[in-house]
């Protein structure tokens, strides 16, 4: 990025076999931040700015597109999920991740506490928001439910919600022992009950 000291935002862009996947909900969040930002130029569909190659047949991609005010980024990288089998508890009241910040200093200092688990779950103010890199899912009845109060409105998060999948609640810190299995879930993760893990390795 030619100029520095501007706020930077960044979309994280799964592509499947040549396919940007939850394209229109990246499009509404995109949007959503280039006003935010007031960008110069506006950009109606980030699929334009991204070029599919014909080397990402056959692949999984994360792409990842960083934007300030007056330029922007793109990126592409060979996708490796993450493990993840163990949650640690991390309080903090301060946090704000209203839009999907560039600036992830605080969310790596709270990963950092992590001790022995592979992720985090966030409190702030009493009340279950997220993990370090996505959205997180918790099974209750046979039924999934995702807070109310997320740091951020991630994309698959929101095409869960309109599709029936999973429900909206608040889950107090208190109220986590009452759910069996916790799921994170983002752009590049998404629904899969393979990846559940017991509420048991939150610790």
């Amino acid at each position: 990025m030619e100029k520095t000291g501007l706020t930077m935002l960044f979309e994280t862009l799964a592509i499947n076999n040549g396919r940007i996947l939850n394209l229109d909900y990246h499009n509404r969040r995109f949007k959503q931040g280039q006003l935010f930002l007031h960008c110069q130029t506006m950009i109606d569909d980030i699929a334009n700015i991204v070029n599919i190659s014909d080397e990402f047949d056959n692949k999984f991609i994360r792409c990842r597109v960083t934007y300030d005010k007056y330029s922007i980024k793109v990126e592409y990288f060979d996708y490796i999920p993450k493990s993840i089998q163990s949650f640690k508890i991390i309080e903090c009241d301060s946090i704000d991740y209203a839009y999907k910040y560039d600036d992830r200093n605080l969310l790596n200092q709270l990963l950092s506490q992590k001790g022995d688990c592979d992720e985090i779950i966030i409190i702030k103010n009493g009340l279950v928001t997220d993990c370090s890199i996505g959205n997180l899912l918790f099974l209750k009845d046979d039924i999934w439910y995702t807070p109310n109060t997320p740091l951020l409105k991630g994309v698959q998060r929101a095409y869960l919600l309109d599709v029936g999948k999973i429900h909206l609640t608040a889950i107090h810190k208190n109220d986590i022992c009452q759910y069996k299995k916790v799921m994170m879930i983002n752009a590049l993760n998404a629904f899969d009950e393979n990846r559940a893990v017991s509420i048991k390795c939150i610790f």
